[in-house]
């Protein structure tokens, strides 16, 4: 009898250790789960503040008229000028029946605002879908090779003693530089 109450026992610290174990992993998951969300909302943020930036920049840039931003049905912001009322430009009119959004800058900051309360409420889907229209992608450079400025005969190959093979790899041991790359 004696035993199984030592087994009881060692059973029952085994599993008061489990629990105490469980506890502090639920505890971590939890507290990891509360920054990763704080983090997300500030990265969300941050990417609103620099397309409001953005525009801003494209806004100061204009010359002359008054800068519109606008807002196309798929969430596509760019910005416009116009060089009279909203309401007599035939442009502004074609781009409001197509269900542009036409804001001024003001407008566009409140816009972005009401953004970031949404990403406090939570609702993040709508806004990174926003930000995902929006993100400018560089193109890669492509590779275009310099004009030749006149044509030459081709060159005879000089003395100087390098080679081809001064410049491929060698066998084993590698060397760390390249031979021949510092000769006399």
């Amino acid at each position: 009898m004696g035993e199984v109450k030592y087994a009881v026992s060692n059973l029952v610290q085994m599993l008061d250790r489990g629990q105490k174990e469980a506890e502090s992993i639920a505890d971590t998951m939890h507290q990891l789960q509360t920054c990763l969300m704080e983090e997300s909302k500030t990265i969300i943020e941050a990417s609103l503040d620099r397309l409001l930036r953005r525009v801003r920049m494209e806004v100061d840039n204009l010359i002359g008229g008054s800068a519109r931003v606008l807002i196309s049905p798929e969430g596509r912001v760019s910005v416009g000028n116009t060089y009279s009322d909203e309401d007599s430009d035939s442009w502004l009119k074609r781009l409001k029946s197509q269900d542009f959004s036409i804001l001024r800058l003001g407008s566009f900051s409140s816009f972005i605002k009401s953004l970031k309360f949404e990403v406090a409420a939570g609702n993040w889907v709508p806004i990174i879908e926003f930000l995902r229209a929006n993100a400018k992608f560089e193109a890669a450079p492509a590779y275009s090779p310099a004009p030749a400025l006149r044509e030459s005969p081709p060159r005879e190959p000089s003395s100087s003693g390098w080679k081809l093979s001064d410049f491929l790899p060698a066998g084993p041991p590698y060397p760390p530089l390249p031979r021949g790359l510092f000769k006399d």
